[in-house]
């Protein structure tokens, strides 16, 4: 008996000094362990994801700048935006999907020691992309809530309460940090960054240049944004960036490109097509917008808009399309649809292009922010509608170039638009249709197209179309103290509270 007692004894040593039994306690189907690369990847798909969703759980821009509309469920449309915690997700996944996940990648890089120039070349570009995707996230923040968590955000150990900083100062540094990365990028311009790993525009040395491109772009849109309460340091900014390079055409839009493959499918396939879900349609601000710019309506309406056959909506004369009511429910039947343009798995989801960069530039040039007047803003304004065609698949120049001439598109023409700002305020919105954000971004700044809230929203003495979001809920329960003070610097908690760049 005592021999098979030291016998077993014998084999639990050896087995205890041969494997280590901690290991039972760790699931392989969920690793604590990862790589930068995957977390850099991760926060792209998931910025991406959150910018072009329009599930109402995470964002409704689309229904802000009054592009869609809702049928069953119009409370999103009519400014409800605390029901589903919309701006608590948002917020949500910015911080925790995104800037998160980019500084942990930060992290990993920068104590990777490197072997050779070449690997400090690639490493310090890595380094550069990400800084300019949390400038991208922190903008996005700020131009949606105004006051955010800043310089004590992400260190959750250190700040697990952050303070909200100053909406401006956080724009003039993060104008600052992409001006730096941009030196890089430029210095390292032969050397590739994230390989395979960079989603948004592939990783090889190419890609490179159009991460500094789009950097300068970001900036120049940033710039913009505040040009009405800083002319001067905007129009520094602006020069600087469009003399470095900025996006030069539709080959360099910031996207990506999604798969068809479930899990890596465009958000709008989720909630056009396989939830089998049939939540919105085109807004009527918007659909008789288009359709009234040039007998049988904007090139672009196909792309956009489809008449369903059985049952075919009604159709009003003269119109090809025609939208659901804004902030009302619809019967989805009644009225045009998305088209299947959007209905692909596919499809891009993009966070900046050429047409919205030559319309900021347009307003630049109004503004004096660059050299050139009206005749360069001209100049601006026909090449962002032209890019925004092309982008669509717009193939017939003939038609375009009747468009661009007609009364009410034609830039020199008094019917195009009383103002610089009601010129290239419509054709924007036109141009940013998919791109709810930055359609509301620039109906914020240059306050056309005219929106009116509608009637339900009214009686819920909402008079005017939101500005900003909300702060989390979560916030004003578990950070108290700073959403308090940041509620009462920016002059209230409200979805009509300007933010610090829209002054008129």
């Amino acid at each position: 008996m005592k021999k098979i007692l030291l016998l077993m004894s014998v084999v639990a040593m050896t087995v205890s000094c041969s494997q280590d039994i901690t290991d039972m306690n760790v699931d392989p189907k969920k690793p604590v362990i990862t790589k930068s690369e995957y977390l850099f990847s991760n926060a792209e798909k998931k910025l991406v994801d959150q910018m072009v969703s329009t599930s109402v759980n995470n964002n409704v821009f689309r229904l802000f700048a009054q592009q869609w509309t809702e049928t069953t469920y119009p409370d999103e449309s009519q400014y409800n935006i605390t029901n589903r915690k919309i701006p608590d997700q948002h917020f949500l996944v910015l911080y925790r999907d995104v800037l998160a996940d980019l500084h942990d990648s930060k992290v990993m890089i920068s104590a990777t020691a490197t072997a050779t120039p070449a690997d400090e070349a690639v490493k310090q570009n890595k380094l550069a992309l990400i800084d300019i995707l949390e400038a991208y996230a922190y903008s996005v923040l700020v131009d949606t809530f105004g006051n955010v968590p800043y310089s004590q955000a992400i260190d959750i150990e250190k700040y697990p309460l952050p303070a909200y900083d100053d909406a401006k100062t956080i724009y003039q540094d993060l104008i600052k940090r992409l001006s730096a990365d941009v030196a890089v990028l430029k210095t390292n311009s032969t050397a590739a960054n994230f390989g395979a790993a960079d989603i948004v525009y592939g990783g090889t040395a190419a890609s490179t240049v159009k991460w500094y491109k789009f950097a300068n772009s970001l900036i120049i849109r940033m710039a913009v944004n505040m040009s009405d309460v800083d002319p001067a340091y905007a129009a520094t900014q602006v020069q600087a960036a469009l003399a470095s390079g900025a996006l030069s055409g539709n080959a360099e839009n910031t996207k990506l490109t999604y798969l068809t493959t479930s899990g890596n499918q465009n958000p709008l396939y989720a909630d056009l097509v396989t939830s089998q879900r049939f939540d919105f349609i085109p807004a009527e601000p918007f659909v008789s917008a288009m359709d009234a710019v040039v007998p049988g309506g904007d090139p672009r309406m196909p792309k956009y808009f489809t008449n369903l056959t059985s049952p075919t909506p009604v159709i009003p004369a003269g119109r090809t399309f025609v939208g659901g009511t804004y902030g009302s429910g619809n019967v989805y039947n009644s009225y045009s649809q998305i088209s299947a343009t959007l209905n692909n798995p596919a499809f891009p989801g993009t966070i900046f292009d050429f047409a919205e960069l030559n319309f900021l530039l347009a307003e630049a040039a109004e503004k004096s922010l660059i050299p050139g007047g009206s005749a360069q803003a001209k100049v601006y304004y026909d090449a962002g509608i032209r890019a925004s065609m092309a982008d669509w698949g717009v193939t017939n120049n003939t038609a375009i170039d009747a468009y661009i001439a007609s009364p009410k598109v034609d830039y020199n023409n008094p019917l195009s638009g009383a103002t610089y700002k009601e010129k290239i305020g419509n054709q924007a919105w036109f141009a940013l249709y998919n791109r709810g954000f930055e359609a509301w971004t620039s109906y914020r700044r240059l306050d056309f197209p005219v929106l009116k809230a509608p009637q339900a929203a009214i009686n819920k003495l909402i008079f005017t179309v939101p500005v900003r979001y909300t702060y989390p809920g979560g916030e004003a329960n578990i950070n108290k103290a700073n959403y308090t003070k940041a509620a009462a610097d920016i002059g209230g908690d409200l979805l009509n509270t300007k933010l610090f760049w829209d002054k008129f």
